[in-house]
């Protein structure tokens, strides 16, 4: 069996809290590997807790996400995964910075802008999204490492707006200094994509391509040394998993174990070996956070 690389699995959330080693444990067993993304303060703590309980297996990432930055109810699409209380956080730079600098720290995240259309977010809100993006953006520099952004298209002051437009204006804007990371769980058009991947940056699918062709032809024609896969557990799980029983909270939860569908997945598109998907996608991954794996 092949190495599989989970670039962005929240094993350190709230979802886990029962069952965090048995779930870690069946991924170790299917020779999956793992970046635990933040979304606030605790969230960043614990995931450095956890890179240090599972050294060799789980990375940190930590940041701010950009739904944190107000406090509210935030309640997923169906079937997507569990509701949350946002927290309302102000970045702070100096406690961020300090659990950047952790060597189990690989990357900056997961930050952005998330314009979700059923939360009604004025502009002013979603400029001081674009603001904490930057700053999480130049603690990523300031430490040499890259980010892990998180984008989301929806409604601004009840008009249409695109996320991954403007993220690449932001991105963009930082040229010339060193700047890499990874589109999670990639949401933008095979246009927007090539520049992402124009600047050096990797796009990560989750198991949301399971049952979304819309990303087909995208990961049909691009370049398989940009690609990483992820599962965005407890999110989005794969089909056929997806259809099973659903918990009481209106959903199947997903595992790290999911990623292996992904793999499939994009496998069956692009006509390759599930061995070639994953031995790349991992190397990728690899790569992008400097991982010694042997």
């Amino acid at each position: 069996m092949p190495n599989f690389f989970d670039v962005h699995a929240h094993v350190q959330f709230a979802s886990y809290q029962d069952d965090a080693d048995e779930v870690i444990a069946r991924a170790a067993k299917k020779n999956i590997y793992m970046i635990a993304p933040s979304s606030q303060n605790t969230t960043s703590e614990r995931a450095v807790e956890y890179a240090e309980k599972y050294d060799g297996r789980i990375w940190a990432a930590i940041g701010l996400h950009p739904l944190h930055l107000k406090r509210m109810f935030v309640d997923p699409s169906e079937g997507e995964g569990p509701a949350f209380q946002t927290r309302g956080e102000e970045f702070d730079h100096d406690f961020y910075l300090k659990l950047a600098e952790h060597p189990k720290t690989v990357a900056i995240g997961e930050c952005g802008l998330d314009y979700h259309p059923r939360l009604e977010l004025t502009r002013a809100e979603c400029d001081l999204q674009e603001v904490v993006f930057r700053q999480q953006i130049e603690l990523a520099l300031e430490v040499n490492k890259p980010i892990i952004t998180h984008l989301r298209s929806g409604k601004v002051d009840g008009k249409r707006a695109s996320a991954n437009k403007d993220a690449l204006k932001i991105i963009e804007s930082f040229t010339g200094r060193g700047l890499r990371g990874l589109i999670h769980c990639y949401s933008g058009n095979a246009k927007q994509g090539h520049r992402y991947m124009d600047m050096g940056f990797f796009l990560s699918f989750t198991g949301l391509i399971t049952y979304n062709a819309q990303w087909d032809e995208l990961l049909t024609e691009m370049p398989l040394e940009f690609i990483t896969t992820e599962t965005d557990a407890p999110y989005l799980t794969p089909e056929p998993e997806r259809s099973g029983e659903k918990n009481e909270e209106g959903f199947v939860r997903n595992e790290p174990t999911g990623v292996i569908r992904v793999v499939e997945h994009i496998a069956d598109v692009r006509g390759a070996s599930v061995d070639e998907i994953a031995v790349q996608t991992f190397e990728n991954a690899k790569k992008l956070f400097d991982l010694k794996i042997r």
